[in-house]
């Protein structure tokens, strides 16, 4: 079965509108000047690429508001997923660590009181995946299991969604050429099929993985020709 996320496909921009409105609301309580600054930087950040951009951060923020009552801290979540991505270099495996360390600076300007348990969401999202990822028959309840989740959300599109996406991600590996993109992308795909479950929650899984294995298997055939 085909999911439709309801994913707007138009430009960066409008997803920016609606983002800032959810920034300045998350942080209302900052002075105006901080958030205006940081805005700005998240911005000249997530405008530059051509899959891990606001339409990304926007799409995981459609399911965190399906799903927010399932979090155990709605607020911290959200800033989590803000600096996800905030530092997203491909010739690099420390990401998750940069992003955190770009985060730590963000709260240490702020009086954010789940400012640490923020940071440690982005730092275990580096690792992508939990025991609920390995174990068969087993499911993630804890808001890293959410929040891997919705990162992972568009692997479970349907396939012209999915193959819009895919050309966008291979746009962001333009320091590789087609052959070792080619096998680069076949080593991540493979390793989606190899374990038990793409998705940790039951709901997401449940929603997407049917379609997400089906997505990578003819990825993986049409990359293998």
């Amino acid at each position: 079965m085909q999911h439709k996320l309801g994913f707007r496909m138009d430009s960066n921009t409008s997803f920016e509108v609606s983002l800032l409105e959810r920034w300045n609301d998350l942080t209302s309580a900052f002075v105006p000047e901080l958030k205006e600054k940081w805005w700005k930087h998240l911005t000249s950040i997530y405008n530059e690429r051509a899959f891990h951009n606001f339409k990304h951060l926007n799409d995981m923020f459609q399911l965190f508001d399906e799903y927010k009552h399932k979090f155990q801290d709605q607020t911290a979540t959200a800033f989590a997923i803000f600096f996800l991505h905030a530092v997203h270099d491909l010739k690099h495996s420390n990401n998750a660590e940069r992003s955190a360390e770009l985060f730590q600076q963000f709260s240490s300007e702020t009086a954010f009181d789940s400012a640490d348990y923020s940071t440690t969401l982005i730092l275990r999202s580096g690792k992508h995946c939990t025991d609920a990822h390995l174990t068969i028959d087993t499911y993630g309840e804890e808001d890293i299991h959410f929040l891997l989740d919705f990162d992972v959300a568009f692997l479970g599109v349907n396939p012209i969604e999915y193959d819009i996406n895919s050309k966008n991600i291979r746009k962001e590996y333009d320091h590789l050429n087609d052959d070792e993109y080619r096998q680069q992308r076949l080593k991540i795909l493979k390793l989606f099929m190899r374990i038990p479950n793409i998705y940790a929650t039951r709901e997401l899984r449940e929603r997407f993985e049917t379609q997400a294995r089906q997505n990578i298997a003819r990825e993986i055939s049409e990359l293998s020709k």
